[in-house]
């Protein structure tokens, strides 16, 4: 049942959402997946500044990296946009890059709010 425009408005929009990590419960992740979320900000950081410059070749790089490490970390959304922006940055699409740069940035924030102690 769709909620009412009142109601509607008080839910909370997605950026506002904490993600986690589907291995949140394994302590065996535990490292890899607070080495990640501590590493994320400054990431995306290089990934923009690497956009920024034209430097399709130092994005493709960057973007391979974080979605290895996505992975191993157990961020399944996030590793889908970021294999939106490396295959957009290997084809030379700078849009498409830029776009799921942007999407990247609201992932990170939220993956920030869903591990604790990284912001």
């Amino acid at each position: 049942m769709p909620l009412d425009p009142i109601h509607a408005c008080m839910a909370p929009p997605d950026r506002l959402t904490p993600i986690y990590s589907v291995h949140t419960e394994d302590p065996t992740k535990t490292d890899a997946i607070d080495e990640f979320v501590i590493q994320l900000a400054e990431r995306i950081d290089h990934l923009q500044d690497a956009e920024s410059e034209g430097d399709m070749d130092r994005l493709v790089e960057l973007a391979e990296s974080l979605t290895r490490d996505a992975e191993n970390a157990g961020y399944a959304d996030f590793i889908r946009v970021a294999q939106t922006a490396l295959d957009a940055a290997r084809d030379g699409k700078v849009d498409e890059a830029h776009e799921a740069l942007v999407k990247l940035t609201d992932l990170s924030h939220r993956i920030r709010l869903g591990h604790r102690g990284s912001l």
